[in-house]
């Protein structure tokens, strides 16, 4: 009986151990060109999909040379992206989606985005933004 006792004290432990912060994460990147920011809801995982915003904002010297771009986000837990945008005239681009990941995003996590525009590409790590 202390026996079952003892392992139903452990898992309570356990679980207890694995709440989970709900705030949103957020990481950000910047280039001569782009300043990018990731924002990933958490949520209890019931389920492969995240929600996650993803805003771009042009700040190189032409905002007309851009025309039409696309995007691909690669992180540990999966890729996602866009082909075929444009930018508002302010410069930015704001997409959100609910996406199929392979398990949750972490802090630890170095997501990179990969941005193609009239003959250019860039790469911009990101990094989590400071939390307080």
């Amino acid at each position: 009986m202390k026996k079952m006792f003892f392992i139903a004290f452990i898992l309570l432990l356990m679980c207890g151990c694995q709440s989970k912060d709900k705030e949103p994460l957020v990481f950000l990147g910047k280039s001569d060109n782009w300043t990018v920011e990731e924002v990933v809801k958490r949520v209890s995982q019931e389920g492969p999909n995240e929600p996650k915003t993803i805003k771009l904002h042009y700040i190189g010297k032409n905002l007309k040379s851009v025309g039409e771009f696309s995007f691909k986000l690669e992180s540990p837990n999966g890729q996602w992206g866009i082909s075929t945008i444009e930018l508002n005239k302010e410069g930015k681009f704001t997409e959100s989606t609910k996406g199929i990941v392979s398990r949750e995003t972490l802090k630890s996590d170095k997501p990179t985005i990969i941005l193609e525009w009239n003959d250019k590409k860039e790469e911009i790590p990101l990094k989590i933004k400071n939390q307080p």
